[in-house]
């Protein structure tokens, strides 16, 4: 449970938008008056569907590793019930309870590594270097993003990495 309440405010503190999150203190500089203000640059409509996208497959991560969480919550409850009753379990159903238990974290470590590449997905959307391969820094293809919107390499640099 602990892993999944620290991924959980990574991700809060990631998905809020860059204007909302904590500053850290920065000394001041003095800015002259005629000096135009920034504004925080628009993100494209292609960017803000890929954002909406991300967002939504945090959701359904999250809801995934929540139902792991109930689940193995409820294992741990029949455990403590089958614990005060006077018959023995049989060797085979411990096994697949234990098989089942396995399994449940097993998944939950890919659920919450996806969730991490999510969460660094949007970041670099606030930073304004999405779609950038993290090896050889050129754009990574739409429709690779549309498939995987948390690719972070190109199909070749994903090649030279699998062979």
């Amino acid at each position: 449970m602990a892993v999944k309440q620290m991924v959980r405010k990574k991700a809060k503190k990631k998905a809020q938008p860059a204007g909302k999150r904590k500053a850290v203190a920065k000394p001041r500089r003095q800015v002259s008056k005629a000096a135009p203000k920034r504004k925080p640059k628009a993100l494209s409509l292609e960017m803000r569907k890929f954002r909406e996208q991300l967002l939504a497959e945090m959701a359904r991560l999250e809801a995934e590793l929540d139902e792991i969480e109930r689940r193995a919550a409820h294992i741990d409850e029949s455990d403590r019930a089958s614990e005060m009753s006077s018959y023995e379990d049989h060797p085979a159903d411990l096994a697949s309870e234990t098989f089942e238990r396995e399994k449940d974290l097993a998944i939950g470590e890919s659920v919450e590594h996806l969730l991490h590449k999510v969460i660094s997905a949007l970041d670099k959307i606030d930073r304004g270097t999405y779609g950038l391969c993290d090896a050889c820094g050129r754009p990574i293809k739409k429709a690779r993003l549309k498939a995987l919107p948390f690719a972070t390499l190109c199909l070749d640099c994903q090649g030279r990495l699998e062979s």
